[in-house]
C-alpha cells in the first residue's frame, strides 16, 4: 500500500509541515508587523464580533492581506488616481522589455509582473455586463429545480457567464472568448512543444 512506503510518508510529511509552517509564520508576522495604513485601497471589513472571531482573526488575518483584494476593488471602483503608480510601472515595464526581450519573453513579462493587464477586462466585465450587475443588486439563490439535470448551479461569476454565454453582451463574449483562446491555444501548442506565450 501506498501509505506504507517511506518516501510518501516523508512527502507527507513535508507537505503538512510546509503548511503549518506558513500558518504559523503569517501568524506570527501578522502580530509583529503593523498593517500599513494605503487609504488608496480599503476594502470594507466587518469587525470581529466574538471570541471565536477575534480568534481567527488573529490566527489567520494575514492570509486576507493579498493581491486579489486589490484588484477587486479596482473592478468594483474603477482606476483611481492612486493606480498612476501601477500604470507608470507597467508603461516602464514595456517600454524595457521591448527594447531588450523577444516578444515571447515579454508576453510572459507583463502577464506576471503587472495588474493592469488583468484590471482593465474585469473593469470592463464589471461595467459592461448587465449579468453581473443584476448578481450586485439582487441576490441571486437559483432553486435545484431551476438547473437542467446533471448541470452544477455555478458559485462563480464567470461560469455563470459561461453557462450563459449566448445572452452575454459582446464585450464579455470577446473578453472571455480572448481569455479562452489563449489558454486552450497555449495548453495545445506548449504541450507540443511548440512556440507559445
Amino acid at each position: 500500500m501506498w501509505l506504507l512506503d517511506p518516501s510518501r510518508k516523508e512527502v507527507l510529511r513535508f507537505a503538512a509541515s510546509c503548511r503549518v509552517l506558513t500558518l504559523v509564520l503569517q501568524a506570527l508576522f501578522n502580530a509583529i508587523i503593523p498593517d500599513h495604513r494605503a487609504e488608496a485601497f480599503s476594502p470594507p471589513r466587518l469587525a470581529p464580533s466574538g471570541s471565536v472571531d477575534q480568534l481567527v482573526e488573529g490566527l489567520l488575518g494575514g492570509l486576507s492581506h493579498w493581491d486579489a483584494e486589490h484588484f477587486l476593488f479596482i473592478a468594483e471602483h474603477g482606476y483611481l488616481s492612486q493606480v498612476f503608480v501601477y500604470l507608470v510601472h507597467a508603461v516602464a515595464l514595456l517600454l524595457f522589455g521591448c527594447l531588450c526581450m523577444h516578444v515571447q519573453v515579454l508576453t510572459r513579462f507583463l502577464g506576471s509582473s503587472t495588474p493592469i493587464v488583468y484590471w482593465f477586462p474585469a473593469h470592463l466585465l464589471q461595467d459592461q455586463e448587465p449579468l453581473l450587475r443584476s448578481l450586485e443588486t439582487v441576490p441571486w439563490k437559483p432553486l435545484a429545480g431551476d438547473s437542467p439535470p446533471r448541470q452544477k448551479v455555478p458559485r462563480n461569476s464567470i461560469m455563470g457567464l459561461l453557462y450563459n454565454w449566448k445572452t452575454c453582451s459582446l464585450v464579455t463574449q470577446c473578453i472571455l472568448g480572448y481569455f479562452l483562446t489563449y489558454w486552450l491555444l497555449g495548453l495545445l501548442l506548449h504541450c507540443n512543444f511548440l512556440p507559445w506565450t
